[in-house]
């Protein structure tokens, strides 16, 4: 992540990696791993190209292509992101509602 509110062009290429290590129960900073990949899902969200001050922001989408494919990696990978969703495994209240609803959306063709 180039910031705190912008994916890096490197975090398509990245986030397969993450998907497996935050699914992996063995992986001891798997808690961590699922919060990057809730705020890399809400980063990688499309950017309404009417709202001028999201642009601003954010940036437009044309600008930054890495959105749409990280959106194309939690598709690729959704049977992950539901997996990690449904394990009960991770701590109670790790995933709230709305970033659950978030993960699915950005998991979704």
């Amino acid at each position: 992540m180039d910031s705190v509110f912008r994916l890096g062009p490197a975090m398509p290429a990245a986030l397969p990696f993450l998907l497996r290590l935050a699914a992996d129960p063995a992986v001891p900073v798997r808690a961590e791993l699922v919060e990057v990949l809730l705020v890399v899902a809400e980063l990688s969200h499309p950017v309404d190209a009417g709202g001028e001050q999201a642009i601003r922001f954010l940036g437009s989408d044309r600008d930054h292509p890495e959105r749409a494919r990280c959106r194309a990696v939690f598709a690729e990978h959704a049977a992950l992101v539901r997996g990690l969703l449904d394990d009960r495994t991770l701590p109670d209240g790790l995933v709230p509602p709305d970033e659950r609803a978030s993960l699915l959306k950005a998991a979704t063709p």
